[in-house]
This record gives structure tokens, C-alpha cells and sequence, in this order.
């Protein structure tokens, strides 16, 4: 699954507004926000570490090497991996059961 596909998946299933695929290898800040205030998560900080609140609110594992883009061999801006949006969209359908 193409990184556009599954931010336009996670947020459907999370009921929140599709941001669109981002710019470069980026994904909007606002999905995750959107997705944290949905759930009543920590909507501040990094998007690294609301990927993290969201999966862990889940009660999935998250290894920051491989979700945050700053850990990455091209050491990214402070963005989520394709890796971490798959996390982040298997923890959205959790938290939504």
C-alpha cells in the first residue's frame, strides 16, 4: 500500500478529514492531531511522538527506529514512516473496536 493510500485509509477509518498525501516523503501534522483528539490523546509535540501515543494507546509496540524518519538511514525530517503510518492504522482500528 502506497503512503498516499494509507493516509487517505486512516483517516476514514478514524472519521477525521483526509489531508492529502503530504509533501515529498511528508505526511501532514494535521492527520495525526486529528487522530489524537479523536481519542483523547496528547494532540502536542512532535509527529514522531503522537505516532507513538497513538500506537501505544493501542497497547501495540513501538520501536522508534523504525517509525520515526529521523532514525531512518536518510535521516528524514521529524515525520512518520510508511512502517509507522501501517502502525498507526492498525492502531486506529483498534482503538475504534
Amino acid at each position: 500500500m502506497k503512503k498516499e493510500d494509507l493516509i487517505t485509509a486512516i483517516a476514514k477509518l478514524a472519521g477525521v478529514s483526509d489531508p492529502g498525501p503530504g509533501v515529498g516523503s511528508s505526511v501532514y501534522k494535521s492527520l495525526l492531531v486529528d487522530i489524537c483528539l479523536k481519542f483523547g490523546i496528547d494532540a502536542n509535540g512532535t509527529m514522531p511522538q503522537l505516532a507513538q501515543r497513538i500506537v501505544t494507546k493501542a497497547n501495540l509496540p513501538y520501536t522508534a527506529q523504525f517509525f520515526d524518519s529521523r532514525l531512518t538511514p536518510s535521516g528524514g525530517g521529524s515525520t512518520v514512516t510508511l512502517k509507522g503510518l501501517k502502525a498507526i492504522l492498525a492502531a486506529v482500528r483498534k482503538l475504534k473496536a
